[in-house]
């Protein structure tokens, strides 16, 4: 199961404590709207073995633990593309090209990173 966000914050508010339905529904002010879909949610997560049900009271499950604490490894692109563009990335604006005299003077000097001192790239 692809665990939503509300699915996720719902298991966080579980990982701490028990709690029965009345406490997902009226104690949460910042609820809004979303409270009433509550009981679908958590029956959602029972049904995929997150979370118990004992005796009006909702439980987290060490599989709802384990789900929540679950890192996922997220595949970085490649190509970085926003739809509109068809050929590769360039950098053109990074090149040096401002005509103004001593305006690239502080490439000279390394900025210091606590006691390490490092020299910008340079991009020709």
């Amino acid at each position: 199961m692809y665990l939503k966000t509300y699915h996720k914050q719902m298991l966080r508010r579980l990982e701490h404590k028990p709690s029965p339905l009345k406490g997902f529904t009226h104690g949460d002010n910042n609820a809004g709207n979303v409270s009433v879909h509550f009981e679908n949610y958590l029956n959602d997560l029972q049904n995929f073995g997150y979370v118990v049900c004992i005796e009006d009271v909702w439980h987290i499950t060490g599989f709802g633990l384990a789900a929540l604490h679950e890192k996922k490894n997220v595949a970085t692109p490649t190509k970085i593309s926003n739809g509109t563009v068809t050929e590769f990335y360039d950098g053109k604006e990074l090149k040096q090209t401002c005509a103004r005299l001593g305006a690239y003077d502080f490439l000279k000097y390394p900025s210091k990173f606590g006691e390490n001192l490092r020299y910008p790239r340079i991009y020709i």
